[in-house]
Formats: structure tokens, sequence, C-alpha cells
């Protein structure tokens, strides 16, 4: 899995140690510099819902889509259209963050 950490975050640790130790101890300043962006934390977030959760907001989402489109199928209106397009686009959404999930 790669991890990924802040780059600026990363820059000025090894800048901090650097400056601290100068020319003469640069083994030990590259290999604490290794060790300080290892304690770094990851800049990716994490999951905030567990993918059973997601399959039911899923769900939620996909039912109140069939609402909404049974609606405007009967009587065009403007305002149900709106919620279509925001709710095919939540839909996806939910739907990427289960494929996240699974990869994880």
């Amino acid at each position: 899995m790669d991890d990924l950490i802040d780059r600026q975050a990363a820059i000025d640790a090894i800048r901090k140690i650097y400056d601290s130790v100068g020319i003469l101890g640069e083994k030990w300043a590259v290999d604490k510099c290794q060790m300080a962006i290892k304690d770094l934390p990851s800049a990716q977030p994490e999951q905030r819902y567990t993918e059973e959760e997601l399959r039911v907001f899923a769900h939620g989402i996909s039912l109140s889509l069939l609402s909404q489109r049974s609606a405007q199928h009967w009587r065009y209106d403007e305002d149900t259209a709106t919620k279509i397009k925001f709710l095919e686009r939540l839909y996806d959404k939910v739907v990427a963050d289960m494929g996240d999930e699974q990869d994880g």
C-alpha cells in the first residue's frame, strides 16, 4: 500500500534535521531524515464509513432515485430534475468510496 505524506512537512523535517547537524554528520542526517519522514502522519484520509454502511447508503440513495425518477416520468418538474442529478452524483461518490474500501 502506498502511503501518502504531506510533501512540505517532509521537506521541513529534512531541513530541520540537516540544519541541526550541518555537513559533518551527513550519513547520520540521512538516517534521521528517513526516520522523521516515516513518523509523519499520513496525508491520506482514513475511511469514514464501513463497507456495510456504504452499501446501506447506496441502497437508500437508489431507492430515492427510483422514487424521483418515477415522479419525473409522470410529471416533469425542474426541482425533481435537480434532485435526480444530485442523487446520481451522490450515488457515484458512495460507489467510489465502496471501491476504495474494497481496495484498502
